[in-house]
């Protein structure tokens, strides 16, 4: 199952790339639609929504099912199909929840990307809504990063949903929005995520505007605190031409100019979706890393892994050092728009020839010194309305970006109106050569953790047969400093710790799978933080 999963086109690029705004919309008969969607709005948060229904632990439904990092929007979505909206008008209403409830992960300030699975026409759509650099924006003003306006790039969020919709909705927009702004204006319990988020923003600069919201009382909000937020309400109220072509831009060229930034109401309004259509890989292509996954179930192929591995614990080490050398890989990839040598690097990637020679360079014993920096606190940059700006331009690469940086990717280097290389890695499998097959669809909260959570969930369903929900509760790891899931034994950490000495647990996916007229929903224990 792993070959027949990555023996398609290896030119993910062949497929019609478009920048559009609007289209009509493309109808079926019958909502047969597998909606994955992943957002950022600090450094490329991973969230995850599919089809829907049921929710909560692991339900084996009828129909479909949603799931979320956050209970509340998932019962939004829920309530969506309930409503006889389509699967991606309930996907939207939950993303814009999202966006509320964990700040902190996504929002209207930042962007994001979305794969769109038919199932009876066999055929993916993704919409590539992340962010882009501003017009104005060149290298040499990151030599002054630490200006915060100079970190924001173009918001792309609600204009790429509002894509999704024009072409998939069945309820009306204003309908879909008003769900997920009922929530910020009534308010929401504060979730473990978040308040952990919040807990480590440090530092005296921080603004008046985030210390009014997050620090009432000049204490940080903790889990179970009543936060509301109506002026973010007014914003996903005044719709769509306000926030791209009206008062909130302009609110957002002002609040940015004044921190040292070049964004303009222009480059805002400017702002285009972009779209790949006829998808054989069903990973989302450059800049989004989805080859990254492909590039390393490829490597892990050569080991043969199945369910009658001997060793789990060496198992576990292969699978780090094909992450690894597949994240190695990926750091020259780039807007392919900017840079056509992006197609070759991707072809290398995506090659049996180079997935062989790597194979032959990882040792089953070798000790790597490894270490990784994750940056994904919330940004304090808040506009009078309620709009948390994203940090978007600090996913681009620029020489001396870092103390003791030896190397820059030429392929992600700042250009107006490009997208940086990103962590963003929604994904959905489906059956090779018949209809009633396997179905995935996974995301992560992980950030640059998804690529190795993702490919070991595929892993057990397709190589270690494991049943679905087993698969996605499965104790997972992470290569360079090796991250690994509160449910990993300490046999398991000891025997890493000796081929990677830095090893720390984590939190990780969320994920679906369908097989036949069966639909299985399940988020990890670990991510159900949720304070209703």
């Amino acid at each position: 199952p792993l070959k027949q999963l990555v023996s398609g086109s290896p030119n993910v690029l062949a497929g019609s790339r478009t920048d559009v705004k609007e289209k009509d919309k493309d109808c079926s008969s019958q909502d047969t639609l597998i909606p994955v969607y992943a957002a950022s709005i600090t450094f490329a948060i991973g969230v995850a929504i599919a089809l829907v229904l049921h929710i909560f632990s692991s339900q084996v439904v009828a129909k479909g099912v949603l799931v979320s990092d956050h209970e509340r929007c998932t019962a939004l979505g829920m309530r969506v199909l309930h409503d006889r909206g389509s699967s991606v008008d309930a996907a939207i209403t939950a993303a814009l929840c999202l966006g509320v409830v964990h700040p902190h992960e996504s929002g209207v300030g930042g962007g994001g990307v979305m794969l769109v699975h038919d199932i009876h026409k066999n055929k993916t759509r993704v919409i590539h809504f992340q962010g882009t650099a501003p017009k104005a924006l060149k290298e040499e003003m990151l030599q002054n990063i630490s200006e915060a306006g100079l970190q924001v790039g173009v918001p792309g969020l609600l204009r790429g949903l509002h894509h999704a919709h024009s072409l998939y909705g069945s309820l009306s927009w204003e309908d879909v929005v008003t769900r997920a702004t009922a929530v910020a204006r009534e308010g929401f319990n504060v979730s473990f995520s978040l308040a952990e988020a919040v807990s480590k923003v440090k530092g005296e600069q921080l603004s008046q505007r985030f210390r009014d919201m997050f620090f009432p009382d000049g204490k940080a909000l903790r889990p179970g605190s009543f936060l509301k937020m109506p002026s973010l309400a007014g914003v996903l109220e005044a719709g769509l031409s306000n926030f791209y072509d009206g008062n909130f831009s302009q609110e957002m060229e002002d609040e940015v100019r004044v921190n040292g930034g070049v964004l303009t109401r222009d480059d805002i309004s400017n702002y285009s979706v972009q779209c790949v259509s006829e998808f054989i890989i069903q990973v989302p292509p450059p800049p989004s890393a989805g080859a990254v996954l492909i590039s390393a179930l490829r490597l892990l192929q050569g080991f043969h892994l199945n369910e009658n591995n001997n060793t789990e614990n060496q198992t576990y080490h292969w699978i780090a050092q094909a992450m690894k050398a597949a994240l190695a890989m990926a750091s020259g990839l780039g807007d392919p728009r900017f840079n056509s040598s992006v197609t070759e690097l991707l072809s290398d990637m995506l090659s049996k020839g180079q997935a062989e020679v790597l194979h032959q360079r990882i040792d089953s014993s070798a000790v790597h010194s490894l270490s990784h920096c994750l940056h994904s606190d919330i940004n304090d940059f808040i506009t009078r309305s309620g709009i948390i700006l994203n940090s978007l331009i600090l996913d681009f690469s620029w020489p001396n970006k870092t103390r003791g940086q030896l190397l820059t990717n030429q392929r992600n280097r700042v250009q107006p109106g490009k997208r940086p290389l990103s962590s963003l890695m929604p994904t959905i499998v489906v059956p090779t050569w018949h209809e009633c097959g396997i179905y995935t669809a996974l995301s992560s909260s992980g950030g640059q953790q998804s690529l190795s959570v993702i490919a070991q969930v595929l892993i057990s369903v397709l190589s270690f047969h494991k049943e679905k929900n087993e698969s996605l509760s499965l104790r997972r790891l992470q290569p360079k400093r090796l991250f690994v899931d509160s449910a990993f034994p300490e046999e398991s950490v000891e025997f890493l710790h000796e081929s990677s000495p830095k090893v720390q647990r984590v939190k990780t996916v969320q994920g679906i799978l369908r097989n036949k007229d069966t639909i299985t929903a399940i988020t990890l224990p670990q991510l159900s933080d949720s304070l209703l």
